[in-house]
């Protein structure tokens, strides 16, 4: 009888013994249970900040490209304004340029017929008066004048 005694009490430590082996495993099993828990809320919160930081760089992205667009757009404007004005400076410019010349010329064709009427009255009367001294009876000497030499 006492192998019997025995064997029951042993039967019992072993139940106990596989109770406590089985709540270890448990334990460990709801460790790792838990370890896959936090491990999922870190992914799913590491995805959500990625997400966000995309979204945000994405937003960024394109913030940029609009402020790129929207700088380029006005220059573009400002350098067609300022294209328009220089052509219409350039127009009157080049209009008061003719006028100019236009009334330099007036000033210079008059001048020169003048000049040229005084040039040719000049050599007229600086030939007629040539002729005039050679010809003139008042600058001969009388005939008794000549008779005397």
């Amino acid at each position: 009888m006492t192998g019997k005694k025995t064997r029951p009490f042993s039967i019992k430590q072993n139940i106990s013994s596989l109770n406590q082996q089985i709540k270890t495993k448990e334990k460990l099993v709801q460790k790792i249970i838990d370890q896959k828990r936090d491990l999922r809320q870190s992914y799913i919160e590491a995805m959500a900040e990625i997400r966000k930081n995309t979204s945000n760089e994405l937003a960024s992205i394109e913030s940029t490209q609009n402020n790129f667009t929207s700088a380029m757009d006005r220059l573009d404007n400002e350098e067609e304004v300022f294209s328009l004005e220089i052509k219409e400076l350039s127009e009157r410019r080049a209009q008061l340029n003719k006028s100019l010349i236009d009334q330099n010329a007036n000033l210079f064709i008059p001048n020169k017929i003048t000049l040229t009427l005084i040039i040719i009255a000049l050599i007229t009367l600086s030939a007629g008066l040539l002729l005039s001294q050679e010809h003139s009876p008042f600058n001969r000497p009388s005939p008794e004048k000549e008779m005397q030499d």
